[in-house]
Order: C-alpha cells, then structure tokens, then sequence
C-alpha cells in the first residue's frame, strides 16, 4: 500500500469514533477430534449423532449471542437454520443502490447511540477441518482478535499417533496441538502479550470411567503444561483449568463451565468496545448486508463509486488492509488481485473445496497435478459454476496463496516462456519419499547443504509448502527411477546436467542440499549463491504475506522469523553453523558432534562476493538459461 497508514489512522481517528464490539471463536484441532459436536453443543445447534468430516470451515454467523448487559453468552433453544443463499456473483446496480441509500441512512443516524442501545450481539463461531489439505487456507481466518478452542480426544494417550494410515505423516496428537499452537500464534500476529486466548478443550469423556476423569483430566493437564514452557506461548495459552467434556451431552455441566469462561474471555480483550472511526463501521455494515444477500464477492470500483457517492469519505485501502489483516474480507493489494474483494472469505474454501473433492475424478490430483483444463472443467459442474465467473482472479487467488504452483518453463534457445497446461497442488501431496535417492545421493560427498531454521519450535505446513510451490514455478522436477522425486515436505528439482537442488523439511528447518553428479567439490560456487539468495529471497516473501501491522512501526519485519544456518559436511540434523559466524573460522570446521572437518571454502560457497545479477549474468550455460529469470518471479 502506498500511503502512510500512521498519518491516515491518526486522522481517521481524529473525526467521529463509535464502540466496536469484535470477537470470534474458533474451533480447531484433529480431524475425529468432535470438534463439530462440540460447536453443535455450543451454538444450540441439533447434535450429530453420526460423525460428519468438516469440509474446510463452517461458518456460524448470528447462531451464538453475547448479552451486553448480562456480559453472558446466550443459551439458544435448538434450531436449525435454514439453509442460507449461495451466490458467489458480483452484485447488481439494484442492490448497491439500496446499499447507497442504507449508507445514507446510517450517516444521518446518530450510529453512536445505536451502539450503545445494542443489548444483544452475534460472536461468529468457525469450525476448522482438521484435514491437513486444509491448512493452506487457514491463515486466512487466523486473528488475534479470536478465542481457539483447541479441541482434542481427552480419551486417548497425547502420544498416540493421529492417524493410522500408511499414506499420511505419522505424527502424535500432542505434536498435532502444538502446530495448532504455533500456527495460531504465527498467523495471527499477537499486538500484545494476552491475546489471542488459547483454550484446551479435550472431548470424548463419555468414553473414560467416570472414577478416572479427574486423574485423567489431570494427566493431561500436567503434559500440556510441560509441553509449552516458553514464556511468550504461555501468556496466551489457559491452562488454568483443562474442559473435559461430553459434546454429546446437551446438559454437561462442564459445557456450562466452557460458556461462562468464553464470556469472560470476551470481555477481558483490551480491544473489545474499542472505539473505531465511523466510516468503519459503515462499510463494514455495507459488506455485511452483501453478504446476506448471498453475495461473496465485489468489486473494487462499485465499493469505490458506493462508498465516495455518500457522504461515507474513508481511507478505503486503509480500510480494507485493517478488514483483511483481521480475516473479515480478502484484499490483496497486487496488481492482479486489487480489482476484486472477497467479503465473504469462507469462499476460499469452496474453492479449495472443488479441488479437493476431484481427487476421484481426476486421478493426477493424487501426484499434486492438475491442469488448466482440469481447473476449468471442475469449475463448470453445477456445484461451483459460479468460480468460472471469476475464474481468472480465483485462480490468481490460488497461486498467491501457493496453493497452486504455476509451472514456468523457458526456451533454451531464446529464453522465451512456454505455456504449460498444468498447475502443482503441493498441499494435495501426502505421499512419502520411499525410494533410495537420499540414500544413494544425499551423502557427504556429493553434496553441500544449509538450512533455514525458524525461531518458533513447530511451523505451519503451509510455510514450506509453499516455499517448495515457489521452487516448482522455476526448476524441473528431477525423475528418480521413474518417479518424480515430489512428495509430502520433499522435492528434487534439475538445476543443470550436473547439479540437482533438494529441499526437505527436518524439524523445524527447512534442509537445502546441491548435489553434484560426481563429487561436491564440483559444486558452482555461483550456482551456490544464487540458489540460497533466491529460496531466502522467496521464503522472506512467503513469511512476510501476513505481517502487516497496523500497531507497528516496522511493517516489513518477517512474520515467521528465520536463520540462515550452514550444515556441516556430514550432513547432520544437528551440526549447523550461523552463517555470520563463517568469517570467524580460519580454515576448517569441525563439527562437535562428528569431529567432521568442513573446509571453509565450502561454506563460503554460499556466500559469494559477486552480486545476484552477476551471478546470473556469468551463468549462461544453455540448460540453466532460467537463472536469469529467477528474480523476475519473486
């Protein structure tokens, strides 16, 4: 954004404030966590009583209430909605000029005395999928502005594996909680140190004896607490008191409990009745009003020519940067993605949605491919005819996000681009790395690594799965025994007749290897170079998408916060060195670890004097002419 956001808030400010009342609850965790149950229990919602997989996120608007006066949640009889409209289309003339005369409805009202009658508000509940296909489009609703329930099965052991399934990662349920941890934490940016508020829910009590609850309940308890020891993670995290509940059970007392303690939570956020300019609250009932005509998505000229025909004068990019840093609206400020607003985000997950549902039909979609054509036909079904409409942007949308990884290739001859009829879905991909290329080639002596590690212990799948969707826009995907060396957290990609780049998630670091053909002393030191600024380039890219703040000076901080370290020649996990650290050894490293001796010479290897570009201008062989095109993808 190209204004000073500092000088136009303080302006804004400075005219007619109202009191804001904003909060959500999400509910996250596992998938077969009763997370549904449990939101169906909260809201007054009939209660499944057979288990229905989440798809993406359910959205409840209007189905809990918060009374101001009481400062409770409210206690619904159990109904079901009827089904709401679907019509995510640009809306019509006739609809934005009722809009227009609402607005000036709104501006003639005295909004402030309108807030303060307000007896009963809606608080917005979302019920995560728990799939990890899902993943990639949760940052999108993650806010500080929100309390999580993290929901997990309080019947099982913490270090039972989630799932059973060959194909799947096998990881624990307690590592599970903490990359809901970290990925809350990470997302939503925390402006202080109390929010946003975690609370640990465990479900299924109605399978434990009910003699066993409490040494159960505190049991698990004990090792959630020394699980997070970190002093930052624990001032958002509750862990005064663990729910166990019964989400079946429309009477559990411990529901009860559960409410009580939301409302609380409600109230104690510094921000909740904060008092925000005006013309806020207008345009953000004017994208409510869409919203319940159905509508989705619009337009940035008739926001433009609605808002700037009324009297309603705003910042709107201001405005709009504020609504999507708190998950209410998705703007984008680029170039392909401005002309468009989504007001309804949970859109995004329909249309991931229609990718995901196509695995049986599409079959390729199993390897993380689908083609442009694929898109298009999955798009013209009845189902979601109405994405075709917008195709164009949806699909910008997608790749932004680095759900999908568009496939670039050059001409050797004349360094032209190739159209290709074929995306890369790289949270599709859940297949493991079963064949012996990192036995046979990731070893000592072919090969030359460095790692990205971050600060926080646990990072959200979608940081690397991106990062390896960046790679894939640029480099080939090297064959292995005739197989594509493309699976979950894994890629090998060609770099030149000699050189092979492998990316890999180990822990919380994301593990970089060349490898030479013949021996790593082979290795291009220029290649070297290039390859790290570009993957550090697109990784700071990739962690700065959610890091706008409008409560810090300093609006190009990395969000996700990483080192650049150097791996050791025995390639260890463990045996890394700060790469600031390089100019300090005098000829040799030696590992702690290994007693493993690392010349120099090979760590400087990623560093070079020379600049990027003339790196990429003194690296001309003819089946690395895409160098040169690198940086144009950042």
């Amino acid at each position: 954004m190209e204004y000073d956001n500092k000088n136009d808030l303080l302006q804004l400010l400075s005219g007619d404030l109202v009191p804001s009342f904003d909060s959500r609850i999400l509910v996250v965790g596992a998938y077969e966590a009763g997370k549904t149950t449990l939101v169906s229990n909260l809201i007054g919602k009939t209660i499944p009583r057979e288990r229905q997989s989440t798809d993406g996120i359910d959205v409840y608007f209007g189905k809990l209430l918060f009374d101001l006066k009481t400062q409770k949640l409210l206690k619904r009889q159990r109904k079901d909605a009827l089904p709401g409209k679907t019509q995510p289309d640009i809306p019509n003339d006739d609809i934005l000029q009722k809009l227009s005369k609402k607005i000036d409805e709104f501006e003639d009202d005295s909004l402030t005395d309108h807030a303060s009658d307000q007896d009963v508000i809606p608080i917005p509940v979302l019920d995560f999928a728990g799939q990890i296909v899902y993943h990639a489009t949760h940052q999108t609703f993650i806010t500080s502005h929100g309390i999580y329930l993290i929901t997990f099965n309080g019947s099982r052991e913490l270090d039972d594996a989630l799932s059973d399934k060959e194909d799947e990662r096998r990881i624990t349920i307690l590592e599970n909680i903490r990359l809901w941890v970290s990925s809350i934490l990470l997302y939503s940016h925390p402006d202080n140190k109390d929010y946003p508020r975690l609370i640990f829910v465990a479900t299924h009590k109605d399978l434990v004896c009910q003699k066993d609850i409490p040494n159960r309940r505190s049991q698990l308890l004990n090792t959630l607490s020394a699980c997070f020891t970190d002093v930052n993670v624990k001032s958002h995290l509750m862990l005064q008191k663990l729910f166990f509940v019964n989400g079946l059970n429309e009477n559990d007392p411990e529901m009860e409990e559960l409410r009580a303690c939301i409302s609380t939570t409600i109230t104690e956020n510094s921000q909740w009745g904060q008092r925000v300019p005006k013309q806020f609250l207008i345009l953000e009932m004017m994208f409510a009003a869409l919203v319940e005509e159905g509508k989705h998505i619009i337009s940035f000229e008739d926001v433009k020519k609605t808002v700037y025909t009324n009297r309603c004068k705003t910042e709107l990019e201001l405005f709009l940067g504020v609504q999507n840093i708190c998950g209410k609206i998705t703007y984008i400020d680029d170039p392909k993605l401005q002309n468009y607003i989504v007001i309804d985000p949970t859109c995004l997950i329909d249309v991931l949605k229609s990718i995901v549902t196509s695995v049986p039909i599409i079959a390729s979609l199993r390897q993380g491919r689908l083609t442009k054509s694929d898109l298009s036909n999955i798009w013209s079904s009845n189902k979601f005819f109405n994405f075709l409409k917008h195709k164009e942007y949806f699909q910008q949308l997608l790749v932004h996000y680095d759900i999908l990884s568009e496939m670039r290739r050059y001409d050797r001859e004349n360094g032209k681009k190739i159209y290709v009829d074929c995306y890369i879905v790289p949270c599709m991909i859940t297949t493991q790395n079963t064949t012996t290329f990192v036995e046979k080639h990731l070893t000592s002596d072919k090969c030359v690594g460095f790692v990205f590690e971050f600060s926080a212990s646990d990072v959200p799948d979608a940081i690397p799965c991106r990062l390896i969707a960046s790679i894939l826009s640029i480099w080939n995907v090297k064959s292995y025994e005739n197989v594509d060396l493309l699976f979950s957290g894994f890629v090998a990609v060609v770099l030149d007749r000699k050189h092979n780049l492998v990316v890999k998630t180990e822990h919380n670091t994301i593990a970089v290897y060349i490898v030479h053909k013949d021996r790593k002393e082979l290795v291009t030191r220029d290649l070297a170079t290039c390859v790290r600024e570009c993957l550090e380039q697109n990784l700071a890219r990739i962690s700065e998408v959610y890091s706008l703040s409008f409560t810090s000076d300093n609006i190009t901080q990395r969000y996700v916060p990483f080192d650049v370290k150097l791996k050791s020649g025995c390639l260890s996990p463990n045996c890394l060195l700060d790469a600031q650290n390089v100019n300090s050894i005098e000829t040799s490293w030696v590992c702690d670890n290994h007693g493993y001796i690392t010349p120099k010479s090979e760590l400087e290897i990623w560093y070079t004097d020379r600049t990027i570009l003339q790196c990429a201008d003194s690296y001309q062989d003819s089946t690395t002419r895409r160098s040169d095109y690198w940086y144009d993808l950042l």
